[in-house]
């Protein structure tokens, strides 16, 4: 998937998404919250791996590869 278009879907998805997804994206925010490349900054947490905003990069239709550090379960 072309690396825009996975951006663009995790925004949107984020914005509203199904129970499903909430379930997914909250595993992989713990995930992110206990690696060692995330950051928590005042104005945004996000991935220091691959400078991603957690908050969205959590809703990627890729799946567990999304994860630069491969640490995604799912």
């Amino acid at each position: 998937m072309n690396k825009v278009k996975e951006i663009l879907i995790s925004y949107i998805t984020a914005i509203n998404p199904t129970q499903e997804q909430k379930e997914i994206a909250e595993k992989r925010l713990e995930v992110c919250m206990g690696c060692e490349s995330w950051v928590q900054s005042p104005i945004r947490d996000y991935c220091g791996k691959c400078g991603c905003n957690t908050s969205a990069k959590v809703f990627s239709p890729v799946g567990a590869e999304a994860c630069p550090m491969r640490k995604w379960p799912i």
